[in-house]
């Protein structure tokens, strides 16, 4: 049996201020502001993997607020209310990112965002999207967020299903390793305390039990697992919260790509970007697993990966793409629910959940940081 030393129970071990369950970008950017507001404050992160482990470092690094397709979904399942609200949280939230991290060598590049649509979908954008600039304007001040471009800009093939294509200039990509690498950086500099490779077995007010080092004690806890969440508050957690994996597939060099930003399809299932100047990244479909696809454990769904690429085969035939030519693929845990909304709200005594992103983390983990770190100093 494992028992902890002196040493190690008055540095390590220590009782904290605050502890933050999970590092990954809520987390670490709420400690950040934890600290910064009050530098007093002994914060310490605990992380069950060596590295943060969910979608925080395994998703596409996309910096983006939604397409037409899925803007126009929202809005009719919410209410033009919740959507607005929704596009901007994740906006402020890129506008963050730029501001804080863009020139800190994270591979920013505001390339831009695109929806590109097939023949079903392409009259009701048109239709709409009068109606869609009409609500984004008071978000991102611009009478068209979203315009009509030729998919020509991107696409050679004459055989290409893309029948219509839209553009924002607002969206960016970056490397989202990087970003947690210069997160955890200013973590350190500041002087927040962490636990790589501790398993959080439990949650309970003012202590979290983990594995090997047993309680730990803290005045105020923070759990920021997004999709696990529930594991840890079963019993506390009335709202719709389910994990879903999503599959990414990066590309082998591609000679004279074109592709270049963020693109988005069917309501935002499907996502590509280009990785440098010739290489793709294309992911999700989980719409199409069906509920293969709501699970926490990792792995590789085969099918999804053969639909994704025969998507790019569709869509751009020109490059003779087949599945050998993507031989790096990976899995994220994403956190759904019935809402677009993240979840922020104190589930036991002094312990404040903070998730359910929806797989917008990158766009909006700042905000939701930001906002748990004012509860938490306002209730302590």
């Amino acid at each position: 049996m494992f028992r902890a030393s002196h040493w190690e129970k008055t540095t390590f071990l220590r009782e904290a201020d605050v502890l933050v369950v999970g590092a990954g970008l809520t987390g670490l950017q709420a400690a950040l502001e934890l600290k910064r507001r009050n530098p007093k404050l002994d914060v310490l992160v605990i992380e069950r993997a060596p590295l943060p482990r969910g979608a925080s470092t395994r998703n596409a690094g996309f910096a983006c607020f939604g397409g037409p397709t899925e803007l126009l979904a929202d809005l009719d399942a919410y209410g033009p209310e919740s959507m607005v609200k929704t596009v901007r949280q994740r906006y402020e939230g890129i506008q963050a990112l730029e501001e804080n991290y863009a020139e800190r060598g994270i591979d920013w590049q505001k390339l831009g965002g695109y929806e590109v649509v097939e023949e079903a979908a392409i009259t009701q954008v048109q239709g709409r999207l009068q109606e869609l600039n009409g609500l984004l304007a008071e978000v991102t001040g611009r009478a068209e967020t979203w315009s009509p471009v030729s998919p020509s800009y991107f696409c050679r093939s004459t055989t290409s299903t893309i029948a219509g294509a839209f553009y924002n200039p607002l969206e960016a990509q970056l490397h989202p390793g990087k970003l947690v690498t210069v997160l955890l950086a200013d973590c350190h500099a500041v002087g927040i305390r962490f636990l790589f490779g501790s398993t959080v077995l439990a949650v309970e007010e003012g202590r979290v039990e983990v594995e090997d080092f047993g309680s730990l004690k803290a005045e105020r806890i923070l759990l920021t697992v997004n999709a696990f969440a529930r594991e840890l508050l079963s019993d506390d957690f009335p709202e719709a919260i389910r994990p879903v994996r999503n599959q990414i597939l990066l590309s082998r060099k591609i000679p004279n790509l074109k592709i270049e930003g963020c693109f988005h399809f069917h309501e935002g299932y499907v996502y590509f970007r280009n990785v440098g100047e010739d290489r793709l990244l294309i992911g999700g479909a989980r719409h199409l697993a069906g509920v293969r696809s709501e699970t926490d454990a990792f792995g590789a769904n085969e099918a999804i990966a053969d639909m994704l690429v025969n998507a790019l085969q569709r869509w751009f035939p020109e490059y003779g793409l087949s599945r050998a030519d993507f031989p790096d693929a990976w899995s994220g845990i994403i956190a759904q629910g019935d809402g677009k909304e993240p979840v922020l709200r104190y589930a036991r005594q002094n312990v404040l959940v903070a998730g359910r992103l929806a797989g917008m983390g990158v766009a909006l983990s700042a905000a939701l940081a930001r906002q748990a770190a004012n509860l938490l100093l306002n209730k302590g």
